[in-house]
């Protein structure tokens, strides 16, 4: 049996010419998202059609969707179906309301006639009291060209916009909660994202079945296929052994090591810039000087997409799309290994003076030859679909 899903998206109605294109690439993420599937677009909406149960919660663009019930747009037919789900589905409701659109307006009846004739018959068949304020149950129906659809609940998407259409990212990316609710706030802006993870484990393995692994595959049930970058951390630690003198200026002359090798990661993998979890102020490290210190070493943008959120805000967000408990686990931070008591304002003297002495590009290039990708699938099976190096 096929069923049938009903898509209403938000920010993309507002699209000029170009809508379009946001509708082709939200159907193919769809259809991505979830293979075997069907995809009709309609105007100002979308039809899924699946031989299996679908949850669309996790595809950017989408306002809310619902498992729907077809019929043929004739009003004795709707009613009688409008009817028979409102008997099926109210369980111990005591209160309800119909809620009709009327896109086709060849449709004979009114939106406000359908409503109060099936109104009428639920009233009538079940004794519940009719509430358009605050019902406990809503029959909802949507009239479009010769077919309408019926549906008892409205699911939430995320809404934004589709990933992708606004082009690729590459995100900096701790396996903390910071830094997987910048993926997921950059995605529904449109975005497609890699990542890349500076790991101080034994082994990229290692790492995967850590809680970097752990929480890339939550993070991939928004980003089925997305590919995590495993850089390890001990050429720069090793470069770094005796700089007890410039210790506090450590974490900076880090945090612009880790942006300048992702930037070229960027650039091998087509990306138009990076993102990361940085906020301003949240830890004593994160001031406008260290910030700032850390654009002025690139080429391209840095998007902080956090930086208007307090702890508490993120926290709540990550609670909400499943990142916390993960994240929260134990794991062997890089940023955390470097001085207990960084700088809270860059020297740049002292930044420069500590990279010429490390020979930082050097430092990048042996890093990426020992780089592996892994891209997780999303489907949170807890193997990685594909194990390659990243180029140098």
């Amino acid at each position: 049996m096929t069923l049938t899903y009903l898509v209403h998206y938000g920010e993309i109605a507002l699209k000029g010419r170009n809508r379009p294109d946001f509708e082709r690439q939200l159907a193919d993420n769809i259809a991505s998202q979830h293979p075997g599937s069907r995809v009709e677009r309609m105007r100002g909406r979308m039809l899924v059609g699946s031989q299996r149960p679908l949850d669309l919660s996790r595809v950017f663009g989408i306002a809310w969707w619902a498992p729907v019930e077809r019929v043929v747009a004739e009003p004795e037919l709707v009613r009688q179906a409008g009817l028979r789900l409102a008997l099926e589905r109210m369980g111990a409701a005591e209160t309800f309301a119909v809620r009709v659109t009327r896109a086709d307006k060849r449709f004979p009846l009114s939106s406000q006639d359908l409503e109060r004739s099936l109104g009428g018959d639920i009233d009538r068949a079940s004794g519940v009291t009719v509430d358009l304020s605050r019902p406990d149950f809503t029959m909802y129906v949507e009239i479009a060209e010769g077919v309408a659809y019926l549906h008892t609940e409205r699911l939430p998407g995320p809404r934004g916009l589709p990933a992708g259409i606004s082009g690729k990212l590459v995100g900096l990316y701790s396996a903390g909660i910071d830094s997987a609710v910048a993926s997921y706030l950059m995605g529904k802006r449109g975005a497609e994202i890699e990542l890349v993870h500076f790991h101080a484990m034994a082994s990229v393995q290692r790492a995967h079945e850590a809680k970097a692994g752990k929480l890339a595959e939550q993070i991939a049930t928004f980003f089925p296929g997305l590919r995590v970058h495993y850089v390890p951390y001990h050429h720069f630690q090793m470069a770094t052994a005796g700089l007890d003198r410039h210790q506090r200026q450590e974490l900076v002359v880090f945090r612009r090591y880790m942006a300048r090798l992702a930037e070229q990661v960027a650039e091998q993998t087509g990306a138009l810039g990076l993102f990361s979890g940085d906020n301003l102020g949240q830890v004593a490290s994160q001031t406008l000087e260290n910030l700032r210190a850390v654009d002025e070493c690139l080429d391209t943008s840095l998007f902080r997409p956090l930086v208007a959120y307090d702890k508490q805000e993120i926290i709540d967000l990550g609670k909400v799309l499943g990142f916390d408990a993960i994240a929260n686990q134990d794991y062997k931070d890089c940023c955390s290994i470097i001085a207990e008591h960084p700088a809270t304002r860059a020297n740049m003297d002292f930044v420069r003076h500590i990279e010429q002495r490390i020979d930082t590009e050097r430092l990048i290039g042996l890093a990426l030859e020992e780089t592996e990708t892994l891209t997780y699938d999303g489907r949170r099976t807890g193997t990685p679909e594909a194990l390659a190096p990243l180029a140098c």
